[in-house]
């Protein structure tokens, strides 16, 4: 097919130094794709490095924090690869959301979430390989979900035993409101943005703000992906369908909740800051340059983290 070829070869201009990949992709669906994939990958690969490492070592390589900075770091790099490329939504309630308030075409979203999906579920096998020895050490080779040397959490996220299903799916509600009404105000150019070349960074230490004051009810998924692909991969690798039956059924939480909260924070935003910005002819001199100025470091709504 021709919109999915691969261009083979060197192109050049005389006198130039302008080169080509010898194998570079025309589809922008493929790249986008890939490019996402691979960051979610980091990102997840990074957080559930973080979260295996501090379990198989009783405390001893880190705790709570560690595995909070794992993820945020892992959100930091994730978003350096996926770059302009994919935005490096890395999380399908993100692209959801963005979806809804037009910000990306509908047609898109099944290739972010499948991208999504198999760059989790890649990062969780990953992980697993990496860590099998300790993990079995640990456990004494008893994949358990719950219990005193339970290690399915290394993969998916569990509710806190005082919490009910109900209060947890508040929670990831909120937590994903939060991180949505916080990334809008991030990329926010008629606001206060993240600096130029530094969302990353920005975003973060959004999610290691999140972590550390909305994580102990459940772990804060606040990302279907982040959760299923690796609760799917753990049934598959030997702790059975238990991972689907353990917290009262909470397998379906994570993955529910977060769109709704995405899109109720993000219209949060919208609807008392957003919509409320003056138009530009209402702008003075000096705001109109400086609006023209931030513009230019904007990345194209396609091609952004939003």
């Amino acid at each position: 097919m021709k919109d999915l070829s691969v261009e083979v070869g060197v192109s050049q201009r005389k006198g130039d130094k302008l080169t080509r990949p010898k194998v570079w992709l025309k589809n922008k669906l493929v790249r986008v794709g890939l490019a996402e994939c691979l960051c979610t990958y980091v990102m997840m690969a990074f957080g559930l490095g973080s979260v295996a490492q501090v379990v198989t070592g009783q405390g001893a390589f880190g705790g709570y924090l560690s595995i909070n900075l794992g993820f945020a770091l892992g959100v930091t790099m994730g978003a350096h690869v996926g770059g302009t490329v994919s935005g490096a939504h890395m999380n399908a309630a993100v692209s959801f959301t963005m979806c809804t308030y037009g910000r990306l075409a509908w047609r898109m979203l099944p290739v972010y979430v499948f991208a999504q999906l198999l760059g989790s579920f890649l990062a969780a096998g990953t992980i697993y390989a990496v860590y099998y020895d300790a993990i079995f050490e640990y456990s004494g080779g008893n994949l358990t979900v719950t219990g005193e040397r339970a290690t399915a959490g290394i993969f998916a996220t569990y509710p806190a035993p005082y919490l009910s299903v109900m209060s947890g799916f508040i929670d990831q509600v909120f937590g994903t409101a939060m991180l949505l009404l916080c990334l809008l105000a991030l990329f926010d150019q008629r606001n206060k943005p993240a600096p130029a070349g530094g969302e990353p960074a920005a975003v973060g230490l959004l999610v290691l703000l999140i972590g550390i004051s909305l994580g102990s009810n459940s772990g804060y998924a606040i990302n279907p992906n982040r959760d299923i692909a690796p609760r799917v991969f753990s049934a598959i690798a030997g702790w059975g369908t238990d991972v689907f039956r353990a917290g009262n059924g909470w397998w379906w939480v994570p993955l529910v909740a977060p769109p709704i909260g995405g899109v109720l924070g993000a219209g949060i935003y919208k609807a008392l800051v957003e919509l409320h910005h003056p138009h530009v002819d209402e702008l003075g001199e000096g705001l109109l340059d400086e609006l023209k100025e931030d513009s230019v470091h904007k990345f194209n709504s396609e091609n952004t983290i939003l």
